[in-house]
């Protein structure tokens, strides 16, 4: 065992010792404890409170500072003055959201379509985009997309749908078969509060075939002849696909029969003639329910005062034509949306009649048209949708009845001249 001895003089001290007998100080000190103060019961209160006042305004703050607001096609938003559903889609139907919007794009240098902005009242239904935009501060376009591709998707500065009734906003957006997938679409909505909406949707394009057919490569000499080359592209080419024809300058005495896709059809003129179709086209309502959409260009459709120049079941635009002596120029029947720009309608007993249902309006432009001599220049029964038909720049001429509006479509005529 080690000596022991004393820290303060050094003597040898006992294994037992607790003092130094030779210098008299203490070996082990002990501490000295002192008894807990007790806090102030004020200063407890005085924390309590700060406490509770620190949490008050932590739930002030959360309650009142801007909020995001974030969905794929709808987004529920509820403020001081209810509840609202916003939804983002491509179609006339206000309570269908769409999270995804498949485009095709074909040989063309650009397509558009307009993406339409909803706003519902959450409880009932009813349309609350005057309530809703009286509250709103700011919207814009969102796009997200691969920063190399060879061709940008681009979106039109919203605005409110003067041309859509019952849509809030619409945003134009363009595209072509080079812009590069994935592509997000989002709304975004900026509150006079400061909270923020986000809206999304991707939008998907699939490059599709364009086929083209003329005198040179397919036989369209004759009604059989062209009959046969429809029918074959219906039955061996995707409905996605193109199919352009180039006709000749022939008369085509009997009707044309098309279904199953769609067809762009140009006439052409040669030594004062043009492409005509004596017998009419007859568009059939797709079976798979697609609502491809046709183009006839530059073609004179010349009846013998019977029968229907055009009657489509399915979408068709028909621009620079001429329609003389038909009991009926243009049918749209069925769900049909038909669209006419730059044509001519003289000498019939009907112009344009519409008598289609459904949900299937797009393009608004009747723009440019001569009416001229007909019994009923516009005869309008049944619309399948409520979209104001603008007929700018259209001259109604000596007609019995310019525009018979006995379904009350709305229709635009202000910048339309009546003779």
């Amino acid at each position: 065992m080690p000596e022991k001895h004393c820290p303060h003089c050094g003597a040898f001290l006992p294994a037992e010792a607790s003092f130094c007998p030779y210098c008299a100080n203490i070996l082990n000190r002990r501490a000295l404890k002192l008894p807990p103060r007790p806090i102030p019961a004020r200063l407890i209160r005085l924390l309590g409170l700060f406490c509770l006042a620190a949490a008050l305004m932590a739930g002030l703050w959360s309650s009142f500072r801007p909020k995001t607001y974030e969905g794929a096609g709808e987004v529920f938003y509820t403020d001081s003055d209810g509840s609202y559903q916003l939804i983002s889609n491509v179609s006339t139907d206000r309570y269908y959201p769409m999270t995804e919007i498949p485009q095709d794009a074909g040989e063309q240098d650009s397509y558009r379509f307009p993406l339409r902005l909803y706003i519902n009242h959450r409880d009932t239904g009813a349309d609350a985009s005057s309530m809703f935009l009286q509250k709103l501060e700011s919207c814009e376009l969102l796009i997200q997309q691969p920063e190399d591709s060879p061709r940008p998707v681009t979106a039109s500065v919203p605005e409110e749908a003067d041309d859509y009734p019952g849509v809030a906003m619409v945003s134009y957006i363009d595209f072509s078969k080079l812009s590069e997938n994935p592509i997000q679409l989002t709304w975004n909505l900026r509150m006079a509060n400061q909270d923020t909406i986000q809206i999304h949707s991707t939008l998907t394009v699939t490059p599709i075939k364009t086929y083209y057919y003329d005198a040179s490569n397919a036989d369209l000499s004759d009604s059989k002849a062209l009959q046969a080359l429809a029918d074959q592209l219906a039955a061996q080419t995707d409905p996605r696909d193109v199919v352009n024809i180039r006709l000749p300058a022939v008369t085509y005495t009997e009707p044309l029969i098309l279904s199953g896709r769609s067809f762009n059809l140009t006439g052409t003129e040669s030594e004062g003639r043009r492409t005509a179709f004596a017998g009419g086209i007859q568009m059939r309502a797709p079976k798979d329910g697609q609502d491809w959409i046709s183009h006839f260009t530059d073609i004179d459709f010349s009846g013998d005062g019977s029968g229907v120049g055009i009657s489509a079941a399915n979408r068709v635009w028909t621009e620079n034509c001429r329609f003389t002596g038909w009991k009926t120029a243009v049918l749209a029947y069925g769900s049909a949306w038909v669209n006419t720009t730059n044509c001519t309608f003289e000498d019939n007993e009907t112009g344009i009649y519409y008598n289609s249902e459904g949900n299937s309006g797009s393009d608004t432009r009747f723009t440019g048209n001569t009416f001229r001599g007909n019994t009923t220049a516009v005869l309008l029964e049944r619309v399948s949708a409520k979209l104001q038909m603008d007929f700018k720049d259209c001259l109604f001429e000596k007609n019995g009845t310019d525009i018979d509006n006995r379904c009350e479509q709305p229709v635009s005529i202000s910048q339309a001249v009546f003779q």
